[in-house]
């Protein structure tokens, strides 16, 4: 910004180097000898140049907004559309420039308890915002939404894929409110006025079947889920089920450690996955000695996305339960979240994961040991498959 605000002061600058480098660029240094001038290296002259030339244009267009737009343009929201723009030229729905309300919301996300109608999404390759999943009991549930709904407008307005977080946020809000969700599935267009609430989500659901098969929904990766997990785990354990179903469908992922914590304990000693990063540095993820006596058999279909696809993987790849349902969602990318200092933040992926094997599956997905349709009927074929496999 700084070069912005002054640009004519570094062109004057530059120029003056310039002359001067012919006299003391045989020292590494170049010596500006006019009032309010300093000496610099040859590098800093190198760094002010490539700003000046990189953001000059940007200059330009600021200077032509604020001459001749017909309203009085705000500096600090001009500001905003830059650094977003800077991440829309990364061409990555995942990765963006939070405000600080923006990224206020998505911290208390993690925390398991929000305001809004319970629906994570996500873009697709066609720059669509698709629903990956819904908080079981939500507004967004008990209204009709389903994994696989392509959201063309929240309110009336329209969002794509590259809106994310602007269409997440115009989701949110106050319980009590309504919020109008206009829809496709099937080439069809709908639309819902679903009246959000206070989410708790509750991550780790368990119970026991008929047949003394215990059962146990993981519906996010959140900050207490591995934990909670262990808890319901040994729980059934005691019970002395003799087969537990770990049911992942429709979960569109969340913290990373959370999902690790939960491939540990369905694992022996061995890789859960590992990332990759822009500089071919690969990071190992392992899971230790010591898993859960007790067989099982994981659930999985087009909303089982990113953290849920970790743990999918890792159980394929190690051999652990068989896994049943349809291909997962296929996003196998990892996010760094970095606030800055004004409270606001940047998202950014910085790896890519793969499976214990080095199976990609950005994009791709994990196709299960066997495959099951999700007909809509009152009869649960995928649990149904589950429990056979149990018996």
């Amino acid at each position: 910004m700084v070069v912005m605000k002054k640009s004519r002061f570094i062109i004057i600058f530059i120029s003056i180097l310039v002359a001067g480098m012919l006299l003391a660029s045989g020292l590494g240094l170049i010596a500006i000898n006019v009032t309010g001038s300093k000496i610099v290296t040859a590098d800093e002259y190198s760094v002010m140049k490539g700003m000046t030339e990189k953001y000059y244009k940007a200059e330009q267009l600021n200077k032509l907004i604020h001459d001749e737009y017909y309203i009085p343009a705000d500096d600090q929201e001009l500001m905003t559309g830059v650094y977003k723009g800077l991440f829309y030229g990364l061409d990555d729905p995942y990765s963006e420039y939070l405000t600080a309300s923006e990224y206020e919301e998505l911290m208390i996300n993690t925390t398991g308890e929000f305001e809004g109608i319970g629906v994570t999404i996500s873009a697709d390759d066609r720059d669509n915002i698709i629903v990956v999943s819904t908080v079981d009991g939500s507004p967004a549930e008990q209204a009709g939404l389903k994994t696989g709904d392509i959201i063309t407008m929240v309110d009336g307005i329209t969002y794509s894929g590259k809106d994310l977080s602007l269409a997440a946020a115009a989701i949110r809000g106050k319980k009590g409110t309504q919020v109008v969700i206009t829809y496709w599935r099937d080439g069809i267009v709908k639309e819902l006025r679903i009246t959000r609430a206070t989410i708790i989500d509750r991550t780790v659901y368990s119970e026991i079947l008929d047949d003394n098969i215990g059962y146990i929904r993981i519906t996010q990766f959140e900050n207490k889920t591995g934990k909670d997990f262990e808890t319901e785990l040994h729980q059934l354990e005691l019970s002395g089920v003799k087969g537990i179903v770990i049911d992942i469908r429709n979960n569109g992922g969340g913290i990373v450690e959370a999902g690790l914590a939960t491939a540990d304990l369905l694992l022996d000693a061995g890789t859960i996955t590992y990332l990759e990063n822009n500089k071919g540095e690969k990071s190992y993820y392992n899971s230790a000695a010591g898993k859960t006596s007790v067989p099982y058999v994981l659930l999985v279909n087009g909303g089982t996305a990113s953290t849920s696809e970790i743990v999918a993987a890792a159980v394929m790849d190690n051999d652990g339960g068989a896994i049943v349902g349809t291909r997962t969602f296929g996003k196998g990318v990892v996010q760094t979240v970095k606030e800055l200092m004004e409270g606001d933040a940047i998202k950014l992926t910085i790896a890519q994961y793969y499976s214990p094997d080095g199976n990609v599956i950005h994009e791709k997905g994990i196709e299960p040991n066997y495959i099951v349709e999700d007909v809509e009927n009152n009869i649960d074929e995928q649990l149904e498959k589950a429990l056979e496999l149990l018996k």
